[in-house]
């Protein structure tokens, strides 16, 4: 029998998405104890697992090739690009309103920027300039409101996806969100 099959997609979906939310779960404890970079970095880091899961999906389900996958598997910058839907729901979707205490007035509307790859090396490794003679710290790189930006991206991706494939009871996957 060869590997991986069929259903070897459906479970790096399930181990991939499921990884993810782990990921953003400790993102979230980092955050709460002020670690924001990593969190930035964690949070990212789960994106990337959700695009890693939604394309394995589209092979499982026939939208992709499996050749497509290995090819995509390893890039990064193409994980983050293939997750553009994530971004663009974070700021667009009619949950991107999230509440942060019981009165109305705490509602906090966040618009994430992009995810950007330079931006998730930032929060792990020092940054040296040597043109303008500057040592740059992992924290002093990314704020809280960086980290803040991409859980939301992760939450609404996580939420969306959750939405359409078991609520709306479409076949998991991109195809019923990403027309």
């Amino acid at each position: 029998m060869s590997w991986p099959t069929k259903n070897n997609f459906l479970e790096i979906y399930r181990v991939a998405h499921n990884n993810a939310a782990d990921l953003l779960r400790e993102a979230e404890l980092l955050y709460g104890n002020k670690c924001f970079a990593r969190a930035y970095a964690l949070a990212f880091t789960a994106l990337e697992e959700i695009s890693k899961s939604q394309f394995a999906a589209d092979v499982f389900t026939g939208l992709h090739t499996e050749e497509k996958f290995k090819e995509f598997y390893r890039d990064h910058k193409r994980k983050i690009g293939r997750a553009k839907w994530a971004h663009e729901d974070a700021n667009s979707y009619p949950h991107n309103l999230k509440w942060v205490g019981p009165d109305i007035d705490d509602l906090e509307r966040i618009d994430p920027r992009e995810p950007d790859f330079r931006k998730r090396s930032d929060a792990l490794y020092v940054g040296v300039d040597f043109d303008n003679r500057k040592i740059t710290k992992p924290e002093e790189q990314i704020t809280e409101k960086d980290a803040k930006e991409m859980m939301r991206i992760v939450e609404v991706a996580l939420e969306r996806i959750w939405e359409v494939s078991e609520y709306y009871g479409e076949q998991i996957g991109t195809k019923g969100f990403m027309k």
